[in-house]
Parts: C-alpha cells; sequence; structure tokens
C-alpha cells in the first residue's frame, strides 16, 4: 500500500537535476574582461548606461540579466516547495528594453516603447510587461503572468487518522495536495488617449489548472483526484467624453464569461477484496467501524467487503457564467469650489450547471448504503444595482465639506432539479439488495439591499494642523427563500487629525467607532473601533525614521454567541543613507490577532476540554461546547545593509525573520499547532561588480529557514533548510 501515500513528484518545475549556471557565468566574465581590454579609454569607475544607442530613429536602452540558480536543500522537500519552490537551473532573471523616438514626427508605427520581465527559464513566478505608444493616436499595455502554485502541508492530514485506527495507517503527505498552474494576460488599447473623445479597449484571459487531491464524506471519506480545468475571459470597452478639460464622462461595458470543467474521480484502487476486485480504503481507517464491519481487513490481508470502501467515484459538473456589467462615471470639477464624482453599474448574470452527474459505487456500513447516482441541473441568476455619489465643497479657504453615498443591491433567484437512485445491499461482493430513486426540485432566494452615506467636515486650524470629524449611518436589509428578513443599522463616528508640529516630523491620526442593532454571522460585529496612529520623522537629510500603531476591537457579545476578537500591529523602521558609501534599514513589526466564540459541536468521546453547551445546542444535537480561542502574537524584524567601498563595486547583505507563538482551542486531539507555532529565517548577501564597460557580474545567496517547535504529529517532519545561489552577468547599455 505504498503507493497510497506517495504523489510522486514533489513539484513542476524546470532543470532541478545536476545542471550548475557557473560555467554559463564565467564564460560571459571572460568575454567582458576581454572586451574591457580592449577598450583602454573605459575608466570603469561608473555603471551609468550613458546615453544608450541610436537605432533606427530610437534611442534604445536595454539590461539583461543572464545565469541561473544553484539550489541545495535539506529537511522537508514537500514544505520547500511550498513556500519556496526554488530549483537549480538557467534563467533570464530579468530583462528590460526601451526605445524612443528620436524624432517623433517620423516615427511610423510607435514613438516609444518599454517591456520588462523576469523569471523565465524554471521559476515559478514568470512575468512580462508590455507598452507601445504613438504620441496622441494610440497607448497599448499589455502583460502576461504565470504562477506555479504548489501546496503539500501535511498537518493537514492529522484530525483525518482516528487515535483508535488499527492498524496505524499515518499519512505521510497532506490528502488535499494540490500543483495548479495559472496563467493571466491583460491586454489594453488606448485610442485618442489626450483627445477630448477616447476609447479604450481591454482583454482578460485567467485560466486555472492542474491536479489536486481532495475527499468527500461518505463513509471512509473516498480520496479524489481533482483535475482543474476553470477560466475566466472579460471584454472591456470605455469611452471617455472630456467636454471641458474639468470634467469626464465615461461608458464601461465589462463582459465576463467563466468556464468550469474541473472533474473528481477516485485517486487510486491499493487494496482488493477476497475475490480480488481492487477497492480503495480512502483516507479514514480505523477500527471504530460500524456494523456488519467488524475489523477493515480480512486474516489474508484482503478488505472486509461489508467494511465502508469505494469501488469507483465519479463527479462532473461543468459550469458556464455570463456576467455582463454597464457602467456610467461622471468627474468634474467646473462649479467653483465643488468637486463632484458619481458611478451607476448594473449588472445581470447568468449562471448554469447542465449535465451534473455524480456516481458512487461501494458500501457505507452505518447506512448499508451500496451506491448511488445522481443528475441534475441548476440555474441561478445574480442582478446587480450598485453605484455611489461624492462632492466635496470649499466652504472656506479653510473649511471643506464631503459627503459620500453608496448603495448595493442585488438578488440571486436560483432553481434546481436532482434526481438520485440509491441503491442499499450488506456487501460489496453482492449485487444491490434494492434501490429508490427521488427527484427533489428547489428554489433558493438571496437579496440584500445596503447603502452607505459618509459626511465629513476639514478644518486647517493652523498651517501645521488640519482636523476632521464625520458620521457615517449604512443599512442593510437581507432577505432569503425562507422568508426571512435581517435588517441590519450602523452607526459610525469618525476623527482624523493630520499635524507637522515641527520641520520634519509628520503626525496622522484616525479613529473609526462603529454600533450596530443586528448581525448576520456570528463574528460579524455589533460593536467595533479602531485607532490607527502614524508618524514619519526626517531630523537630517540622511535619517528617516517611521513608525505606526493600528488598533482594531470588535465583538458579538450575546448569548450563544460571545465573540470578541482584536487586530494590534505596532511598527517601526528606520532608513540611514549618510552617503553613497553605505546605508541600513531597520523595521520591526508585532502583530497580534486574537478572537473567540462560543462552539457547539457533537463528539464520540468528547475531548477531555470540552465543556457544557447551552441548552440550545443540546437540543440541536451539539452537547459539548468550547471557547474557539485563537491567539497568534506575530514578531518581524528585518535588518539590511548596502556597502559601495569603491566605485564598481557593491555589497548587501541582511536578515529577515518571522516567528509566530500562537495557541488555539483543539477539539480534534490529532490538531497540532503547526504553522502556528513556527519561525521563517531568510538572511541574505549579494555581491556585485563592473567588470567591464555596461558589464556587471552579480553574485546573490539565499538562505531560507523554516521550523516548528512543537509536536509534528503522526506525519513527516516540516522543517527544511536550504541554499540559493543566484550567479549573473548583466548587460546594459
Amino acid at each position: 500500500m505504498t503507493s497510497k501515500y506517495s504523489f510522486g513528484s514533489r513539484a513542476m518545475s524546470y532543470g532541478r537535476g545536476v545542471w550548475r549556471p557557473g560555467l554559463c557565468v564565467l564564460a560571459l566574465a571572460a568575454f567582458a574582461v576581454a572586451h574591457a581590454q580592449n577598450n583602454p579609454q573605459w575608466t570603469g569607475v561608473s555603471t551609468d548606461t550613458g546615453p544608450g544607442k541610436t537605432v533606427g530613429g530610437y534611442a534604445v536602452h536595454q539590461s539583461i540579466d543572464v545565469g541561473g540558480h544553484i539550489q541545495e536543500q535539506s529537511g522537508s522537500s514537500q514544505m520547500w516547495s511550498t513556500l519556496v519552490n526554488i530549483y537549480s537551473g538557467a534563467r533570464v532573471l530579468d530583462q528590460s528594453l526601451t526605445m524612443r523616438a528620436v524624432n517623433p514626427s517620423t516615427a511610423m508605427v510607435f514613438d516609444r516603447l518599454s517591456s520588462y520581465s523576469y523569471g523565465y527559464g524554471g521559476d515559478p513566478i514568470n512575468v512580462t510587461y508590455l507598452n507601445l505608444s504613438k504620441g496622441k493616436l494610440y497607448d497599448f499595455r499589455g502583460s502576461y503572468r504565470r504562477y506555479r502554485q504548489y501546496f503539500d502541508y501535511d498537518v493537514l492530514a492529522n484530525p483525518l487518522i482516528p487515535p483508535t485506527s488499527n492498524p496505524y495507517l499515518p499519512w505521510l503527505n497532506t490528502p488535499h495536495l494540490y500543483n495548479t498552474l495559472r496563467q493571466i494576460t491583460d491586454l489594453q488599447l488606448t485610442l485618442f488617449p489626450l483627445s477630448m473623445v477616447s476609447v479604450r479597449f481591454g482583454f482578460n484571459h485567467n485560466i486555472n489548472q492542474g491536479p489536486s487531491y481532495s475527499s468527500t464524506h461518505l463513509g471512509n471519506d473516498p480520496w479524489l483526484y481533482q483535475n482543474w480545468r476553470n477560466s475566466t475571459n472579460t471584454y472591456t470597452a470605455t469611452v471617455n467624453w472630456k467636454p471641458d478639460p474639468k470634467t469626464t464622462i465615461s461608458y464601461d461595458q465589462f463582459v465576463t464569461y467563466y468556464k468550469g470543467n474541473t472533474i473528481w474521480s477516485l485517486t487510486g484502487l491499493d487494496n482488493v477484496l477476497p475475490n480480488g476486485q481492487p477497492v480503495a480504503l480512502g483516507v479514514d481507517v480505523s477500527s471504530v467501524w460500524n456494523a456488519p464491519c467488524s475489523a477493515p481487513f480480512n486474516s489474508d490481508g484482503t478488505v472486509n467487503p461489508k467494511c465502508s470502501a469505494a469501488l469507483d467515484y465519479q463527479r462532473v459538473q461543468p459550469t458556464r457564467t455570463t456576467f455582463p456589467t454597464e457602467q456610467v462615471r461622471l468627474q468634474s470639477s467646473d462649479i467653483p469650489h465643488l468637486t463632484l464624482n458619481g458611478r451607476l453599474a448594473y449588472t445581470g448574470a447568468n449562471s448554469k450547471l447542465t449535465g451534473y452527474d455524480e456516481i458512487f459505487n461501494g458500501f457505507i456500513s452505518r447506512s448499508s448504503q451500496r451506491g448511488y447516482v445522481e443528475t441534475g441541473s441548476a440555474k441561478v441568476q445574480h442582478i446587480n444595482v450598485n453605484g455611489d455619489f461624492a462632492l466635496e465643497w470649499e466652504i472656506t479657504p479653510k473649511v471643506r465639506a464631503s459627503d459620500v453615498y453608496d448603495f448595493w443591491y442585488f438578488r440571486d433567484p436560483g432553481i434546481n432539479t436532482f434526481t438520485t437512485t440509491s441503491y442499499t445491499g450488506t456487501s460489496m461482493l453482492l449485487p444491490p439488495t434494492s434501490s429508490t430513486t427521488t427527484t427533489a426540485p428547489d428554489q433558493q432566494y438571496l437579496n440584500q439591499k445596503t447603502s452607505t452615506n459618509t459626511a465629513m467636515v476639514f478644518w486647517d486650524v493652523a498651517p501645521t494642523a488640519t482636523l476632521s470629524v464625520g458620521y457615517r449611518y449604512r443599512a442593510r436589509e437581507i432577505r432569503d427563500s425562507g422568508g426571512d428578513v435581517i435588517p441590519i443599522h450602523e452607526n459610525w463616528g469618525l476623527f482624523g487629525a493630520a499635524l507637522r508640529p515641527m520641520p520634519g516630523l509628520q503626525v496622522n491620526f484616525n479613529f473609526a467607532g462603529m454600533y450596530a442593532d443586528n448581525s448576520f454571522t456570528r463574528i460579524d460585529p455589533r460593536q467595533a473601533y479602531q485607532y490607527i496612529l502614524r508618524a514619519s520623522y526626517r531630523p537630517r537629510t540622511w535619517l528617516t525614521a517611521s513608525g505606526a500603531i493600528n488598533i482594531y476591537n470588535s465583538q458579538d457579545n450575546v448569548e450563544t454567541v460571545n465573540h470578541k476578537e482584536h487586530n494590534r500591529t505596532y511598527s517601526f523602521g528606520t532608513s540611514i543613507i549618510p552617503g553613497e558609501k553605505w546605508s541600513i534599514d531597520l523595521n520591526y513589526s508585532y502583530n497580534n490577532v486574537y478572537s473567540t466564540t462560543l462552539e457547539c459541536y457533537p463528539s464520540t468521546p468528547p475531548p477531555p476540554t470540552a465543556g457544557t453547551a447551552p441548552p440550545v445546542c443540546v437540543e440541536a444535537g451539539t452537547p459539548y461546547s468550547s471557547n474557539g480561542y485563537y491567539n497568534a502574537p506575530t514578531n518581524f524584524g528585518f535588518i539590511g545593509f548596502s556597502f559601495n567601498p569603491i566605485p564598481r563595486l557593491q555589497a548587501k547583505a541582511g536578515y529577515r525573520m518571522s516567528s509566530v507563538n500562537g495557541t488555539s482551542q483543539a477539539i480534534n486531539i490529532r490538531q497540532v499547532p503547526g504553522s502556528l507555532q513556527s519561525q521563517w529565517q531568510s538572511p541574505y548577501g549579494g555581491l556585485y561588480f563592473q567588470i567591464a564597460p555596461k558589464w556587471t557580474w552579480k553574485g546573490d545567496w539565499n538562505y531560507y529557514s523554516y521550523g516548528e517547535g512543537t509536536p509534528i504529529g503522526p506525519t513527516l517532519p516540516r522543517s527544511f533548510r536550504g541554499n540559493v545561489y543566484t550567479l549573473a552577468v548583466n548587460y546594459s547599455f
């Protein structure tokens, strides 16, 4: 059964083998040195690319970094791929190009071009940007981004291993691993950007594909292979009309098409029944079996056919969504002392699920279910009207007032019809004994109206002090198909101050406090307040210090909820740049996230920390309770040095770290703190030497270390350490 717990390759990356970029870099360096020897007029004291080259009537500047990574790592390869995912291989690390027409009037296609890209050759993130423009005629912008996202955090497997498992079969990797690739393409063309009437067209293509793993809650929780293939295409068109320099009226049209083609299937059949038929035990192998199962395995190692297992599982649910939106915008400052902004948008979307098909063949011992087939379809609409209007009025040279009103109204009516044929039986070796077929049509509805008005008054008390005070009122009404109506009314008090008490010192303070008469979810606040204090001080041209305090508190402190939370952040930073020879950057922040909420749950047996739930929970079949405690104090620190001892040489070094020492209420005894008590360290260094005119040798070192200071649970260790050396030669002109 080894294959059941092996995921094969840890990450899909390129050139992970034994290739080393050192020979390539040395060859480029040798060429650059030879080039310098043939150019004795070069003094080697500046890295300025100068005027560039003139090619075909364009002033051209270009820079490219060619080299690669050398990676070495010990510890958990799964976590390395999850958090870093950088491996050895050749790379085009950076590339930039700019072209400007020397005489724009003679340029035929464009008078300005710029591009930038990085990460090609095997890094998990690849990006390219391109910009073309031709005076008043057009402006084109495009980008391509590619993200490889890998995740294998095996701590998520711990709760899936029952404490009385017999035989004990630990999951060494998370059964919910994924390895997906996301590709995003953005294109935008603006015609006549400086004219009275300009037009803009845009296109976005977003595709997410690749393998992942999941499970479904059927008896033994069959383990599923999930093949992602979801895409979104968005088309945009905008017309801007500027009747005068101070007014712009715009019309936008957005159309989004979503296509969901993800499918699910049984991952593997790693065991056999007594008749030799392959079978999957799933992710929940336990000695706590429901009758008529007595033990998961027979004496010969075959699976007991009366225990929960899966012979086959398939699910297909193709989803198609069309999302058109129309929007009108207004910006104007024509009226003296008055600025107006407005926006109104309407969306009428339709989403369809046709051809839903789910098949399960196996046995669920607790209900004697031998399998089922479910088919159906669904349709939902999304009708959304939203907008906002804002004005700012200069009452006197020292007093200003603003008012912002926005509203959001949506309704989502939906219908679905599903037909289910369920089969019962006594063993996977026998055909079903009976079947029942049901067809269940259903209608659902969700409606929400939200309107918010924020009024503010600003007073310039003195040239060095500005005060503001305001009031915000928000009304929400939520309705569903069950006839429930939940009205929520919020009242906010707002205050702000911007102070400049002395040259080089700026202090900003903001306060917001809220009271609501109702809440929609248990963690929605009925009372909340937030304090934000920011300050920056520059006593010398070479010294800058800044700090910030952000304190947020909220609660929904009613019976059977008792929710309280806070998020507090304290940060400080300074930059010291006394000259061109050296500089230092220092940063530190402390963040504490805390929450507690009454939780009710069933459990057999209850954990030692279980409390007695309120009567309303006991009546609902959840007799145990906990305080849902979560606390995550986190420290982050950074120090960075930069040295320039001689004109051709630059060096840098630094250290980054973050540490969290948190705790949480554990309901499952297999749960471990995991990353809630962990440390991340990443020192780095770099050396850059100009070896010839336009040629620079670059060397970077990054060290990555992740560790957890608590028991890891019945899974593989998750700590790792690794080095990534990046060698490159830069050519620029």
